[in-house]
């Protein structure tokens, strides 16, 4: 299967028209379905396979909050950061009052390919298809 794309106009006004390429997306996938392809896959069973997933989402949340990343090989890095606001002074700064949100920030898992780029794991070998 392949990734579809569907060409769409891009919506500048004043601007001549251009069209550009944009992944089509499909219907999302939970982590039991993930589960169920895994069992398939391979001799764990389904209920094996969603245990470890559900813990490995579990002990994430926890070492996150801790300040850790999360660093899965193969998959990519995870972080929290902060949206924040600004003061002049140090001493002004209330986590309860600047501190907006608190984000979690996905790095995929890439490596560098010749001239310098980065190469991203999951869209290595990815074949496109355009929308009829």
């Amino acid at each position: 299967m392949a990734l579809l794309v569907k060409i769409q106009k891009m919506k500048k006004k004043g601007q001549p028209t251009k069209w550009y390429g944009k992944a089509v997306k499909r219907q999302d996938v939970t982590l039991h379905e993930i589960a169920q392809m895994i069992s398939r896959s391979n001799s764990v069973t389904e209920s094996d396979v969603y245990g470890v997933l559900k813990a490995l989402v579990h002990e994430m949340k926890f070492l996150l909050q801790m300040g850790h990343t999360v660093k899965l090989e193969g998959f990519g890095n995870f972080h929290l950061t902060l949206e924040s606001e600004t003061v002049d002074d140090k001493r002004d700064y209330r986590l309860e009052e600047h501190v907006k949100r608190v984000k979690c920030k996905f790095t995929p898992a890439s490596h560098r390919v010749e001239g310098g780029k980065l190469s991203y794991y999951f869209c290595e070998g990815v074949k496109l298809e355009r929308k009829k």
